[in-house]
Parts: structure tokens; C-alpha cells; sequence
């Protein structure tokens, strides 16, 4: 999280600079339309204002933060011995997420692959980033860039679809989804399209739980609830998502959950 809380103090002050600057050279270029105009010029200075001082208050968060240690890439590898996923956004053009500890630390990350260049840079834009007009493939990788899974998401115009590979392009599961819903829904099938589980938010704000057939809880997803959300290096967060998962879960339902909370808390 200190990564992250540094990267947004500096992309506020940018932008903030970027912004005075931009709105200066138009009062200069276009001085007897907008010279007198004072509403303008008190808008801008608010807005200038508060984005300024809000990247102290990021950097100063970021500060009361120990530096990142080196994550021991021998436990937390291509197996993905994780319980929870907690992920968080960074903040950068092409979509970037971190799945981060407990305590902030950034364990592993997930990206638009290299492989596609173009819509990589095209997944700037949310309609392109949800692959709603061609495929998009996302990796999920270590720290230290070992490839953990990958995960395809491709509107079928009925219905929206994810295919997970392992680290090995092994493909493990396919998860469907209807292309527009009120609730999260979906349906898993494994690589020889048997149904394996079927699931439903609770409500229209994304509360789901994930149980097997046998009715034993797999995953488990609250909006808004965050259990770390005191920690300083989350309390300065607008919004965090937390997924607890059982301790008994299967390798390929590790890589299953985080693809498909990945995709359903992608605008969170």
C-alpha cells in the first residue's frame, strides 16, 4: 500500500500542476472571454486546492508505512497459497491490481497480458477493459513476474465468459455470466464443461457466498466490509474488497474465485 499511496500523492500533484497551468494558458490565449470571468477562476482554484493538499495527505499516509520487504516468492509462487483476496487498485492508465496482505504488502499482481499490445493500451477504457467487444486476457503473476494463471473474459453476446488457465495454459474452468443483471450470477464449469457450482449475489449490492453442492461454504464477499480497515495501511481507503476463502480450497478454485471477484469488483 505505501506503493500505491506514493504513486497517487504524486499523480495529484501532477495533475493538480497540470490542471493550473492548462487553465492559465487558456486565460492567456482566450483573455477577453475569460479574463473577467471570476466564477471560472474560483472553481479551478478550489478544485487546484483540494487536489494538492490531497496528495499530502496520501504522502503522509504512505510515510507512517514501513518500506516493502522482499516477498518470499518460494511460498508465495505459481501454487497461490493464499486465503483471502484483498485487492486493491493502483493508479495507472492500464489497469493495474494488487492482491495485498493484511498488512499492505503487495503480494501478487494482476495485469492485461503483454502478449496483446494493442488491447492492453485499450484497456485504459472500462468497455474494452470487461473485454465487451473482443477478448481480453489478464495474468496474474507474482512479484517478482512468475505466471501464476491467466484468466480470458469475451462477450458472447448472450452471455459473458471466463476461461482460467494455470501457470502451465493448462485450462481449468470456464465461468459463465449473463451479459447484464440486477445481481452478480454465475455458473462454473470445469475443462470438460461439467457443471461444477452455481452461485447469486444476495442483493444488488454484491453480497455473495459460495457454497459446493454439499452446501459447505467456499467464498464469501461483503460490500463495504473490510476486516483490515483500521490498519493504517488501509484506513485512508474510500473503498477496500476483501474475499475471505475457505482454508480447504482446491488450487484451481483459488485461481476460479480470484478471476471472477476480479471481474465482479473490477469498478470498486
Amino acid at each position: 500500500m505505501k506503493h500505491i499511496y506514493e504513486k497517487t500523492a504524486k499523480s495529484l500533484r501532477v495533475g493538480s500542476l497540470t490542471l493550473i497551468v492548462i487553465y492559465i494558458a487558456f486565460v492567456i490565449l482566450f483573455k477577453d472571454d475569460l479574463w473577467k470571468d471570476f466564477e471560472n477562476h474560483l472553481i479551478v482554484c478550489f478544485t487546484f486546492f483540494i487536489l494538492y493538499s490531497s496528495s499530502f495527505f496520501f504522502q503522509h499516509a504512505s510515510e507512517k508505512l514501513p518500506d516493502e520487504g522482499k516477498i518470499d516468492s518460494d511460498y508465495y509462487s505459481a501454487d497461490f497459497p493464499v486465503k483471502e483476496l484483498n485487492f486493491q487498485r493502483d493508479i495507472s492508465l492500464i489497469p493495474q491490481t494488487y492482491l495485498v496482505s493484511s498488512t499492505g504488502e503487495r503480494l501478487y499482481k494482476i495485469i492485461p497480458t503483454d502478449e496483446q499490445p494493442f488491447r492492453r493500451k485499450l484497456s485504459t477504457f472500462n468497455v474494452f477493459k470487461m473485454g465487451m467487444f473482443f477478448p481480453i486476457t489478464y495474468q496474474l503473476k507474482t512479484m517478482d513476474e512468475k505466471l501464476v494463471c491467466t484468466f480470458t473474459i469475451q462477450n458472447k453476446l448472450k452471455f459473458i465468459q471466463m476461461k482460467v488457465h494455470d501457470h502451465t495454459q493448462t485450462h481449468v474452468t470456464t465461468i459463465v455470466m449473463p451479459p447484464m443483471s440486477l445481481k452478480n450470477r454465475a455458473i462454473i464449469f470445469d475443462a470438460k464443461n461439467e457443471k461444477l457450482l452455481q452461485m447469486e449475489a444476495k442483493s444488488m449490492y454484491g453480497d455473495i457466498d459460495v457454497d459446493d453442492l454439499n452446501g459447505h461454504r467456499l467464498a464469501t464477499y461483503r460490500f463495504g466490509i473490510f476486516p483490515y480497515a483500521t490498519h493504517p495501511a488501509f484506513e485512508v481507503q474510500a473503498m477496500n474488497v476483501h474475499v475471505s476463502l475457505a482454508h480447504n480450497l482446491t488450487h484451481k478454485e483459488r485461481l476460479t474465485f480470484t478471476a471472477l471477484f476480479y471481474y465482479w469488483t473490477a469498478s470498486q
